[in-house]
């Protein structure tokens, strides 16, 4: 069963899915930018796959069941009746169709046109996960609160980057709480980018800034959702903050033995080992320091500088630097 959370900004709840691995995260590029969620897909009917699916099954199961008969098979007979092609076959040339009207403008390096943007909508809404995250990215950069929508969307439905950038727009616009929620749930997701920037100190200050109750149960709720969550840094932080010290450096103590999810054996890498290895010595750093009386504030501001660890803006610059050089082609 999926695990679930929500975020709530200006009134609106988008649920956001947690606790498991990216889809694609250790796969081809190409095949990731071609992925389409077959529920979405809108039919000749103009139903839904998900709406159709859920009738033909009613249907079936309404009905008295035949010797050898089976619900897809029932769906592959409804499927010939209506669109004149079995089930798989449609499915497989809607995903082309959709596919090849898509990809284009996906790979364009130019502003898109109305007619673009318009072929980019409709294949968003027919499941096309890269276009839910381009739509939902272009519209976070002019910082329009519709993003959210659009990114919450392809998240769900396994892009890599999108609960990410749902994290910068709603540091923007102030929702500090929810905007970490996002960050641990990309960086628990296998989301690179989001794992090393979760130790930059702006995220600290910004985690200060929330109520001290939402925060720690936030903080609990995403740290029992995932095996080794980037969430226990941040019980850690807190703690050592607080009036109670000691139980922040047990967290982050036991945060060190494994400080990120290892992915399977054939996919754990050289990243991986590189990645452990700097937050590693950024954490024994800190609480060296800590034993030698340094203020924790200024050890983690200076050992996350001498690690490199990126931030919001850091990302936001270069994808603004991205997008100018796109759009001057």
């Amino acid at each position: 069963m999926k695990k679930m959370t929500a975020i709530t900004h200006n009134n609106v709840t988008y649920e956001i899915r947690i606790g498991s691995w990216f889809q694609h995260l250790h796969g081809k590029a190409s095949e990731a930018l071609r992925e389409v969620h077959t529920d979405d897909i809108i039919l000749p009917t103009e139903k839904t796959v998900a709406i159709y699916k859920t009738e033909k099954r009613a249907e079936y199961n309404a009905h008295p069941r035949r010797p050898r008969s089976s619900a897809k098979q029932y769906l592959n007979d409804c499927s010939l009746s209506d669109f004149g092609l079995n089930w798989d076959k449609l499915i497989e040339l809607l995903k082309i169709r959709i596919n090849d009207a898509c990809i284009p403008i996906m790979l364009a390096q130019h502003q898109l046109s109305d007619a673009e943007s318009y072929e980019l909508a409709k294949a968003a809404s027919n499941g096309h996960i890269s276009a839910m995250y381009r739509i939902g990215a272009s519209l976070g950069g002019g910082r329009n609160d519709d993003c959210l929508l659009w990114l919450s969307m392809a998240h769900n439905r396994g892009h890599l980057g999108a609960c990410y950038e749902m994290a910068l727009h709603l540091a923007a616009k102030g929702n500090q709480i929810d905007s970490l929620r996002c960050l641990i749930i990309s960086a628990d997701g296998g989301f690179d980018i989001a794992y090393m920037s979760i130790f930059q100190i702006t995220h600290l200050k910004n985690m200060f800034q929330i109520q001290a109750d939402p925060l720690e149960s936030m903080l609990n709720e995403l740290a029992e959702a995932t095996h080794a969550s980037s969430a226990n840094y941040f019980k850690g932080i807190l703690k050592l903050f607080s009036n109670n010290p000691p139980a922040g450096i047990i967290i982050l103590k036991n945060f060190l033995k494994e400080p990120k999810k290892k992915p399977s054996e054939h996919d754990t890498g050289e990243v991986y080992y590189k990645q452990i290895s700097i937050v590693s010595s950024f954490i024994e750093g800190l609480l060296a320091d800590i034993d030698s009386g340094v203020p924790p504030l200024i050890s983690i501001s200076t050992r996350g500088e001498q690690a490199g660890f990126c931030s919001f803006s850091d990302y936001d610059e270069f994808f603004k630097i991205v997008q100018n050089i796109q759009q001057a082609e």
